[in-house]
């Protein structure tokens, strides 16, 4: 049997701050601009470092809420949206045309908010601390693509990949994810009639959850939108353009139909 995530919804303990100075804005920030400028412990190295440079930032979702984009989380930290939600894994995503349908019916519906969403101040801040030789590398949990868009010359890591392209199962080459958009819009007629209309309705411009629940929505994680009594048999996604173009060889060698 595969492995079921179960969120953790109990309230997390308080968090630790180091140091206990920073518990203000203006204390964190003196802590950060010290954090930042201090040379590297002579203690842990045979000479000197210059620790410019040197500091690798590590970012979660909260960094990108000021650009319109939920976090999923409570003040406590803790799952607060949809605790109920099983998502489509990836195995079951590979073995089931059902669960691609599902999948992708789901995402045409909630990737309007992330394509009109924006890198914010935090994304160019991080950009200006690379350029300040502050900060070196970046990792991301985020799949929005906001920090190597804000900072391309900055070096990020995105930690769980991106949603700025789709990527083919067979020959493993990337497309647009806008331009996919509108291959489904294409070949789903009524669902993007159903869309424009969602859109015209105000139902899809809020990420707040308890508002989305107000207008009959769930939302989860990576603009999956789940509208209840929705039936997904009737969804269509297109075939990988470059697999059409130049099919991939089978077993034997030989080009698929």
């Amino acid at each position: 049997m595969p492995l079921m995530r179960i969120p953790y919804t109990a309230p997390l303990p308080a968090a630790t701050i180091i140091p206990n100075t920073a518990n203000t804005t203006a204390g964190a920030i003196a802590a950060l601009q010290t954090f930042l400028s201090a040379p590297s412990p002579t203690s842990l190295l045979p000479s000197p470092v210059p620790q410019n440079g040197k500091t690798v930032l590590l970012t979660g979702a909260g960094i990108s809420v000021a650009s319109g984009l939920a976090d999923y989380r409570g003040r406590n930290g803790t799952y607060m949206v949809n605790k109920t939600y099983r998502p489509i894994y990836f195995h079951e995503f590979c073995a089931s045309h059902e669960a691609r349908k599902r999948y992708w019916a789901r995402s045409f519906l909630g990737w309007t908010n992330l394509n009109r969403a924006r890198p914010n101040g935090a994304h160019e801040a991080v950009g200006r601390l690379g350029e300040m030789g502050l900060v070196g590398s970046v990792i991301t949990q985020n799949v929005d693509s906001f920090h190597p868009t804000a900072h391309p010359s900055l070096r990020t890591l995105e930690l769980h990949g991106y949603l700025r392209n789709t990527v083919c199962l067979s020959c493993r080459r990337e497309h647009s994810r806008a331009t996919f958009q509108s291959r489904l819009a294409a070949l789903n007629p009524a669902w993007s009639d159903f869309l424009d209309s969602m859109l015209a309705s105000g139902a899809l411009t809020t990420e707040h959850p308890a508002e989305r629940r107000r207008r009959g929505l769930k939302t989860n994680p990576d603009g999956d939108v789940d509208i209840p009594g929705l039936e997904y048999g009737s969804f269509r996604y297109p075939a990988c353009p470059s697999c059409l173009a130049d099919p991939p060889l089978d077993a034997q060698g030989k080009k698929r139909p």
